[in-house]
């Protein structure tokens, strides 16, 4: 079993409750340069939220579930229409790629959809400077793809940020499958939960007795019980910008517990690296 369906320090989103949403049709003709789109719309924002919410089924179209044998270890986010992004600490090196499948378009963590699809990894890449004691540099990339996959309102890329892009302040949402508390057991449902993007002081002086880094690293959540947790490792952590588009701030890293705010890899420090290895990300024009 790979190293990272045990790691402590996974995150996810903990718990329930249901807002209600409509339907954005299916006729929209997508491509290669589109992303950060969602096809379902928050129709109230009034519901009382303890913890994160179950997402509606079929939203957040660039969340993927990894799988190792028949189980999900990790989440990733779909960059582009051949690769997908995670965590370097939810892949153990001694397996081969194939050992990793992704489900992508997924809501309930053990069933496909009519629209959900399974890819077999073709190629892992995991950061050269990837230190496990740390966390720093904690990111990987996994192929699933030698040609574009179709888009389709279920299956879609997140935007990718400039590498000057900052979070502060702004409202972030963490996506993933991970367990509802410490210890406990996976979701059964796709969740999200709402957090603020910290400053990098505030994410230094919550963080002070441990190894960060804040040009690679950002902090999401800040206590009231809104966090990731084990399970929720190498998801997406996402913000609007004002062109309504979503953008990947982060990938669940690491935290202490669940429920206090966690740590995310910092995407927008490593665009360069990502385009070294992917050729091209979406631009979410066209």
């Amino acid at each position: 079993m790979p190293l990272a369906s045990v790691a402590s320090t996974e995150k996810t989103t903990m718990l329930i409750t249901a807002l209600l949403f409509i339907f954005v049709g299916n006729s929209q003709a997508w491509n290669k340069n589109h992303c950060g789109k969602r096809p379902l719309i928050p129709r109230s924002d009034d519901d009382k939220i303890v913890g994160g919410i179950q997402s509606l089924r079929g939203d957040w179209p660039w969340s993927c579930s990894m799988r190792f044998g028949s189980g999900h270890i990790c989440g990733g986010s779909l960059i582009n229409g051949k690769w997908i992004a995670t965590a370097a600490h939810c892949v153990d090196t001694r397996y081969a790629a194939s050992s990793y499948k992704w489900h992508c378009g997924l809501h309930e963590r053990n069933k496909q959809d009519s629209w959900s699809r399974e890819y077999v990894s073709l190629q892992y890449i995991v950061h050269p400077n990837y230190n496990p004691s740390t966390t720093v540099n904690d990111i990987a990339l996994f192929r699933i793809s030698t040609t574009d996959i179709s888009f389709d309102n279920y299956v879609m890329p997140v935007c990718f940020p400039a590498k000057t892009d900052t979070y502060a302040g702004k409202t972030s949402y963490a996506i993933g499958w991970g367990t509802l508390s410490a210890g406990g057991s996976l979701a059964p449902y796709h969740m999200e939960v709402a957090m603020p993007v910290l400053t990098d002081t505030r994410c230094s002086q919550k963080h002070s007795g441990y190894t960060l880094v804040t040009t690679t690293q950002i902090c999401a959540g800040d206590g009231g019980n809104k966090d990731t947790c084990q399970g929720d490792s190498g998801g997406p952590l996402v913000v609007k910008h004002t062109n309504n588009l979503w953008y990947l701030a982060g990938l669940t890293s690491w935290g202490v517990g669940c429920g206090g705010g966690g740590v995310y890899t910092r995407l927008s420090a490593f665009r360069d690296w990502v385009l070294s290895h992917v050729s091209t990300l979406p631009t979410g024009s066209g």
